[in-house]
């Protein structure tokens, strides 16, 4: 089978990619040290071994599983900080707008009685 390289691409990924060793990778296309591949370059790959990397597919689904585990965890985690912060603020402004409820005026006093005889002032 043939692979043309692309832009990224090195020998361990290619390998990797199709569950072939780099060393038989390097030895079939015959590639000198230092092992250079550039982009367009065509790369033979040998199909006698299974082109289908489950391993690799798994182990990369576990760390995307465990990944998201976390994730959701640090969701959890802080929506219940952002609750607990609302319901501050909420106390908060509670205690804020009682406070600046205007203050009741003082009471109003009954005027006091007059000995008889006496007039009412004019006003």
């Amino acid at each position: 089978m043939n692979y043309v390289v692309r832009s990224g691409d090195t020998l361990n990924s290619i390998a990797s990619r199709f569950g072939v060793p780099v060393q038989e990778l390097i030895r079939v296309n015959n590639i000198a040290y230092p092992y250079y591949i550039y982009v367009g370059q065509n790369l033979y790959i040998p199909v006698a071994t299974t082109p289908a990397p489950t391993d690799t597919v798994d182990r990369r689904l576990d760390r995307l599983e465990r990944r998201v585990d976390a994730l959701r965890d640090d969701y959890t985690r802080l929506s219940d900080r952002v609750d607990r912060l609302e319901n501050r603020v909420t106390r908060l402004e509670t205690r804020v707008t009682r406070l600046e409820r205007p203050a009741p005026p003082p009471p109003t006093q009954p005027p006091r009685p007059r000995p008889p005889g006496t007039t009412q002032p004019r006003q």
